[in-house]
């Protein structure tokens, strides 16, 4: 009875600490740029302010100076014809005027000064921008933004004039903060209660029964190998090198942001897989190391798939051969996807684990385990926003456990849920140790305002792209998600049947289904996304291949040839998509010609009409109707025959065995084929070097490798490959200020975004200033993988030159202590950029022209 109350008091102290973690106050940093230089004269200079305006701005300016520097006194941006007053600051003496505009907008325009007995100040904040002359207020705008700052520059460079002309703002480092005390020990409190709270459960509401143990066997020793092995020769995404910047960068920042574009916005809530890849990346990023992230990943939800089948079947003879099916269908769906730095494997090993935590507690009738899985699927949540299905797993446990509940005293009754939902907060501490509440407030507006935002039912798209013609849709991944729909067919076979196999097959069914409506909530429509729901999904299609139950009667043959005729329709659906995948990974591969770049993103419409005349020709040569037919009818003849039309439902079997063996061999057989037809660098023999990646494999005209120079020089990396150069420095994004890079990195022309995600102002780019401060690029010569014909070109280096010097400023770092309620003004809105909201829709609905304009 103590224990009761004990557990519901903490369940509730749970509770309300973790409601005060958002709402605590943090340590705001808040960095001072001042210009000129301290002790020294004004410097025409740029200024990468990330994001593009300050927080607050005050602009100095002596009348000495307005009455001397004919011209631009001050000026925040360059002149752009036609585009002015732009959306800079602009102090303009000349014709015997003196005019100020910021923010396009015109704040004064009135007699120049003549004497030097005067000053001027523009102050712009959050409530406005005003121009005050000796502390008198001359003109304000409320509501007006500060302006938008990429550089320094003024007339008067040189003269002694300038002297006293100064600026002083505050950048915007919104996302970077510390907790106060207070909030540590909020942090530490919730901590023990939370741990408290789990322990608690576990052990107050025990087993009733004893479980089944896991038993080891040979295919506990093949999966594990094939997974290493596919370190080495698996594909890459082009979203690797875009969550390794994510990761590094931390360490400059303190906190997970977008380090490519939406002004390296704060990624929260969706924080943890990406703090376990910084955290694995601190020990190296070579490219073997990285790729073994995935690796160890799949390893471990490997296992705990097969404790879940081991706590939902036993260790009965007539389930020996499931490792082995399971084992299949974990390969055809984990090699396709991986190995890659995206979070969905992070967010499947959290399905996976919870999936088999709920069974082994369903298993022993053991209701307090409930709890720690309860804790890991509120983490689960927060690795992407198909981590939802992580509740599908604690979903199908609630009718015993409401059965168990309604035997229980009361006070019992609130104890078991207090606790429960109290190791539900996991969820609050992951995000809110290092952010407040409106962060993610903030953050989420960020995103859906800058990057690609499609509502629920558009979901179509995501089927769209897995049905195409590029590598979102190659025909790997269509076998797994397409064998796995089909699963979801033969499953309804069974919903009248009650053995132990048909009940967990229906719970695996409903839990994919959870996945499937968790997929619908993405805000974006990719291919990627079907591995978070692998585990539930892997299950089912490897409990399928043991047949459909067929009933008695007349009716005994229909389940088994229904069953084999999808399974035969499907395998032509597969088959039919291109042998087509990513960047570096599509180098050597056979079928079809690979010895161009594939453009695969933001197409033009002739880009899209060649590439589709170009995968029709990538196809596997089993697309074919009669072959898989043949294969069809040849797995319904050597069927045992028997009674009910059992041979039929054992065919079809089968052809689902024989469907997933033919992809996942396939798959293993033509990377294994690539590298060996590449001639010079490849992602497998780099790996296997254990190197820096492609950096290692190109030179300068001069000699000197890529690597070298991008260690010695600020220099950045493309997202689109910066997997294969993983040593080079992440240049960092922090204290509201960007690295000015003097290099570029990019991949070779893959559509309209190539190397315009980080540059572009219209997608809150991170070096979006670029298109502001600088004269030339200067195309650097490189030597790279051979020239031949046989690889497509590797990318390209630019020298960036700028019009002013980098960094001829001072920056102090200061904090402040703010409640978490407290925030600055949005950067989510138009007039911020000049960027109306879902914009980038146009790009993933296949509106390339209009994403080509990129509004200014």
């Amino acid at each position: 009875m103590v224990t009761a109350w004990v557990l519901i008091g903490a369940a509730l102290a749970t509770a309300v600490c973790a409601l005060l973690l958002p709402l605590a106050p943090v340590h705001q940093d808040d960095p001072v740029l001042s210009w000129p230089q301290a002790g020294g004269r004004a410097e025409n200079t740029v200024v990468p302010l990330m994001p593009y305006r300050p927080l607050e701005l005050t602009a100095e300016l002596p009348c000495r100076t307005l009455a001397s520097v004919d011209g631009d006194v001050l000026r925040t941006l360059p002149a752009r014809p036609g585009q002015e007053p732009g959306r800079g600051l602009v102090v303009r003496a000349n014709d015997g005027r003196l005019r100020i505009s910021s923010s396009s907008t015109v704040l004064l325009d009135e007699a120049r000064p003549t004497s030097g007995e005067c000053a001027y100040q523009v102050r712009a904040d959050a409530g406005g921008t005003s121009v005050l002359r000796d502390g008198v207020v001359l003109t304000q705008q409320a509501g007006l933004l500060p302006p938008q700052v990429a550089m320094f520059e003024t007339a008067g460079v040189g003269h002694a004039a300038t002297d006293g002309l100064k600026v002083t703002l505050h950048t915007d480092a919104r996302f970077q903060s510390s907790p106060t005390a207070t909030k540590a020990i909020l942090l530490v409190l919730q901590g023990i209660l939370l741990v408290g709270c789990t322990v608690l459960a576990v052990l107050r509401f025990g087993a009733s029964r004893a479980g089944s143990r896991l038993r080891l066997s040979p295919v506990d020793a093949v999966v594990p190998a094939v997974l290493l092995g596919w370190t080495v020769l698996g594909p890459i995404n082009e979203d690797d090198g875009w969550y390794l910047r994510h990761a590094l960068n931390s360490a400059n920042s303190g906190f997970i942001g977008n380090y490519y574009h939406s002004f390296n916005t704060s990624e929260a809530p969706f924080v943890v897989s990406q703090y376990l890849l910084g955290g694995w990346a601190s020990i190296s990023t070579s490219l073997l190391w990285l790729r073994l992230f995935a690796g160890v990943i799949g390893i471990g939800t490997w296992f705990l798939l097969r404790w879940f089948l081991a706590s939902a079947l036993g260790d009965r003879r007539v389930f020996r051969a499931v490792p082995w099916s399971l084992a299949l269908a974990f390969l055809a769906w984990w090699l396709p996807f991986t190995p890659t730095l995206r979070p969905e494997p992070v967010a499947a090993l959290g399905v996976a684990a919870t999936l088999a935590l709920c069974e082994y507690a369903r298993r022993r009738e053991w209701p307090g385990l409930i709890a720690p899985a309860v804790g890991i699927a509120a983490l689960t949540t927060l690795t992407t926003v198909a981590g939802l299905v992580a509740w599908g797993a604690v979903l199908v446990q609630l009718p015993w456990l409401w059965r168990w509940l309604r035997t229980q005293a009361v006070r019992n009754r609130f104890a078991y849920v207090g606790a429960v939902l109290a190791s539900g907060t996991t969820a609050f501490t992951a995000v809110f140790a290092d952010a407040k509440f409106t962060d993610v407030v903030e953050a989420t507006r960020v995103h859906y305002h800058y990057w690609i935002s499609m509502h629920w039912y558009e979901e179509w798209f995501r089927y769209v792209k897995l049905l195409g013609f590029d590598h979102h849709g190659n025909w790997a991944k269509r076998a797994a998600v397409l064998l796995t729909l089909a699963a979801l067919v033969f499953a309804a076979f069974r919903l009248r049947r009650r053995g132990r196999l048909d009940s967990t097959i229906v719970r695996l069914a409903v839990v994919v289904v959870v996945g499937l409506i968790a997929l619908t909530l993405s805000p974006t429509k990719w291919s990627h996304h079907f591995l978070a729901i692998a585990p539930p999904a892997i299950a089912l299609l490897g409990l399928s291949a043991f047949g459909i139950p067929a009933p008695r009667g007349s009716r005994a043959l229909v389940p088994g040839l229904v069953t084999a005729a999808l399974t035969a329709v499907t395998a032509v659906v597969i088959f039919a998509g291109p042998n087509l995948w990513y960047g570096f990974s599509d180098w050597g591969q056979p079928f079809g010609d690979h010895s161009s770049t594939i453009p695969t993103l933001a197409l033009t419409p002739e880009q899209t009409a060649d590439l589709m005349a170009r995968s029709a020709a990538m196809r596997p040569p089993l697309d074919s109707p009669l072959l898989w037919g043949a294969v069809l009818a040849a797995c319904l003849l050597v069927a045992p025959r028997g009674r009910n039309g059992g041979w039929a439902t054992t065919g079809s079997a089968r052809l689902l065995v024989t469907v997933q063996a033919a992809a996942v061999v396939l798959l293993i057989a033509v990377f294994t084929i690539a590298p060996l037809r590449t001639p010079g660098w490849s992602v497998a023999g780099s790996v296997l070097r254990d190197d820096c990646g492609l950096a290692d494999g190109v030179r300068l005209s001069g000699g000197e490798e890529l690597m070298d120079v991008v260690r010695s020089r600020p220099a950045s990396i493309d997202w689109e490959f910066g997997l294969v150069h993983p040593c080079a420095p992440t240049l960092a994004i922090a204290d509201g200020l960007s690295t000015a890079p003097e290099l570029r990195v990019l991949p070779a022309g893959r559509g309209l975004l190539a190397g315009v995600v980080q540059g572009g102002e219209f997608l809150g780019g991170t070096l979006g200033y670029l298109s502001q401060v600088v004269t030339r690029v200067e195309p650097v010569p490189t030597i790279g993988p051979p020239n031949d014909g046989s690889v497509p070109t590797w990318g390209e280096v630019q020298r960036v030159h700028y019009a002013h010097p980098v960094g001829k400023y001072t920056l102090t770092r200061t904090s402040r202590v703010v409640s978490g309620l407290e925030a600055a003004p949005t950067l989510a809105q138009t007039a911020y950029a000049g960027i109306p909201q879902d914009f980038l829709r146009t790009v993933q609905t296949g509106d390339a022209g209009r994403a080509a304009g990129q509004p200014r």
